[in-house]
């Protein structure tokens, strides 16, 4: 009784408040029972439960169509998964399709459902395990917990009265409930069945009327309650499955402090925070330091008549108003193996292609290779790449050059020349035709549409830095034995001098 005391003053204020609206339901039945009307409300009511009846077929169905978009997993960030993530998604979807509704007060099968979930995505993602929910290390299970925790309080805070309401309280509730709950239970269901049964001994067409009007809300009501539960039960399925994969995936293997620090140190050409690494890649004379040059607004690069060998360079590009890059410009294409290593190290790849240069079966081997070795990497997304098709100037008519030139409806030779050519290269090279993007970099003149380049960069700078984090994990989760062992002396040394202190 102590929480009521320490409140019996909003206790007080409540119950005054409440009197009058309280005493409206009583005098109203009373005025019915004087006025012998009550049959005439009962009847009225239960007309308008019946009126409503076509009313909840259509609620049903507008309820079933929002729950089977809810449990198909809207609004989770499928697109930011990988294959084996993605799978692992879909099965728990069906799983939460196919569970029955929770009861509010279940909390045993509450508990029981969230470990099914983890469970079906342990051995999802460790399958040959014979206990596959232990194949966590300790740092990632605290992490986790740490970021479930965090979720729970952003959804607890928005609850009114909850930063008012001890646990002490809430617990003398519980123990309450526990006491007397069940006791109280029974003898309300004993007094209303006396009651009805009175009823009906007495007025036995108002009885009936009345029972009919209960028996349809009811049913309304239980169908919105189940429902209700049904949703729930999915929610809880969504969101443990969605933190265990995150946990088995391995995307918990260092905390977002920790990936920044690796992409910091991942960029040589960085001071802070380390932009996204766009590989240039292409054959001898495609434009490539031309268009590094236009890029980033000043001279980055060389530009010769003979092509440039030697190691990637990179260079730290920022413009004002454009998200930095860190672009790694490859010397020509010539050895497939390099190519991969570097674009196994890329966070985009930007391929240069000239729309003048015939031969493209370099440019299609070195994409095979990157599409043969993204196909077998299942846990990780392969870079975004874009195609900047270069020289579109030196297109017929040569002697011709007055952009803009519109490419949606092209009109004039030198536009339908522009659009024939990107898209012969989008068919030749196998990519989406919005990933090519026509550009122009006369020796003498401005350069063209290279603000549609930035744009489509930056359209893709969500799905790269997806990859760089995919990277940075795999390299990062598992220390190099230097490191460990730096690790274990600083250690031992904490716990020496901390027992010679004592």
């Amino acid at each position: 009784m102590s929480w009521a005391r320490r409140h019996r003053l909003e206790l007080l204020l409540a119950v005054l408040l409440a009197l009058p609206w309280l005493s409206l339901f009583v005098l109203g039945l009373l005025w019915l029972w004087q006025n012998h009307s009550v049959l005439e409300w009962a009847l009225a009511s239960a007309a308008l439960a019946l009126a409503g009846w076509p009313l909840r077929v259509l609620v049903r169905r507008r309820a079933q169509g929002r729950l089977a978009a809810k449990l198909t997993g809207d609004g989770f960030p499928e697109t930011g998964w990988n294959t084996e993530e993605s799978e692992a998604w879909a099965k728990v979807v069906h799983f939460a399709a196919e569970a029955k509704p929770l009861d509010f007060d279940d909390r045993h099968r509450a508990e029981a459902l969230a470990w099914e979930t983890a469970d079906l995505v342990a051995r999802h993602f460790h399958p040959e395990q014979t206990d596959p929910l232990a194949r966590v290390t300790l740092p990632e299970a605290l992490l986790v917990t740490e970021q479930v925790a965090s979720r729970m309080r952003r959804w607890v805070v928005q609850l009114p009265g909850i930063s008012r309401i001890r646990i002490s309280d809430a617990l003398w509730v519980q123990r309450t409930v526990d006491r007397y709950g069940a006791k109280a239970r029974t003898a309300y269901d004993i007094g209303e069945t006396i009651y009805r049964l009175g009823r009906l001994a007495v007025n036995p067409l108002q009885a009936v009327a009345q029972e009919s009007h209960r028996f349809v809300a009811g049913a309304t009501g239980g169908f919105l309650g189940n429902n209700l539960r049904q949703a729930a039960t999915a929610k809880l399925i969504h969101e443990t499955g969605r933190a265990a994969i995150d946990l088995y995936s391995g995307r918990l293997r260092l905390s977002s402090t920790e990936l920044a620090a690796l992409a910091k140190a991942d960029s040589a050409a960085a001071e802070g925070e380390a932009p996204p690494r766009l590989l240039l890649v292409g054959q001898a004379k495609a434009g490539k330091s031309s268009l590094l040059n236009a890029l980033a607004g000043v001279a980055r690069a060389h530009v010769g008549a003979l092509p440039s060998e030697g190691p990637v360079r990179e260079h730290l590009v920022t413009v004002e108003g454009r998200p930095a890059l860190n672009i790694a410009d490859m010397p020509p294409i010539a050895d497939p193996k390099r190519f991969l290593r570097e674009a196994e190290r890329a966070d985009m790849i930007l391929w240069v292609v000239s729309a003048t240069q015939p031969g493209r079966g370099t440019d299609l081997a070195a994409l095979d290779a990157l599409r043969a070795w993204a196909g077998s990497q299942r846990r990780s997304r392969p870079p975004p790449v874009l195609v900047a098709m270069t020289h579109a100037d030196l297109l017929r008519p040569a002697a011709e050059w007055a952009p803009p030139y519109d490419l949606e409806e092209p009109a004039g030779p030198k536009a339908r020349n522009i659009l024939a050519a990107r898209e012969a290269i989008a068919n030749v090279l196998l990519v989406p035709l919005d990933a090519v993007v026509p550009v122009a970099l006369p020796d003498r003149g401005v350069a063209w549409n290279i603000e549609l380049l930035w744009t489509r960069i930056v359209t893709e700078l969500d799905s790269a830095r997806r990859t760089r984090n995919e990277r940075l994990l795999d390299e990062g989760s598992a220390p190099s034995l230097r490191t460990e062992a730096n690790r274990a002396v600083r250690s031992g040394w904490t716990i020496l001098r901390t027992a010679l202190r004592r």
